[in-house]
């Protein structure tokens, strides 16, 4: 599967230098994903991709901190997080209020907010250009490195 990106606050770097191994899991994990995009598939490609990213070790629905133990993130692996949000582009929102908690507490140094392209079809579904728009709004807030990754059908 194809991906497009956007770097927040040099997330992707900091993949790629501190975190190679989570970095080449998650483009691995993109790039073995095969199925189609949007709401009406089953099982869904959050799921697949999730089960794609366990595989490679990384946990499923980890607390990053005691002192928020209602805190979880989709995937985890050491102090990068994975959220995966393909069903309601409101739920974004709340994804980036988890990446900012844990990153203030320390428990995490990047977050991975992985929604639809802007070439998927359907109504009210988390696509790139609106979530990069979000967070460029919210830029002086959110201090948190986020990696967007937007899925897109392969040719």
């Amino acid at each position: 599967m194809r991906y497009t990106e956007y770097d927040f606050k040099f997330a992707k770097t900091i993949l790629q230098q501190h975190f190679p191994e989570q970095f080449e899991d998650i483009q691995g994990a993109i790039a073995q994903l095969d199925t189609r995009l949007g709401r009406a598939v089953r099982p869904t490609p959050a799921k697949l991709l999730a089960k794609l990213l366990r595989q490679r070790g990384w946990q499923h629905e980890q607390h990053p901190t005691p002192e928020c133990p209602q805190l979880r993130f989709d995937l985890q692996k050491e102090r990068v997080a994975v959220e995966i949000q393909m069903s309601d582009r409101a739920d974004c929102y709340n994804d980036f209020l988890k990446f900012l908690l844990a990153y203030n507490q320390g428990s995490i140094d990047v977050g991975v907010e992985i929604v639809y392209d802007d070439t998927v079809n359907g109504r009210n579904i988390p696509r790139i250009s609106v979530v990069k728009r979000d967070l460029e709004t919210y830029r002086q807030i959110f201090a948190c490195p986020i990696w967007l990754i937007g899925l897109k059908e392969s040719d």
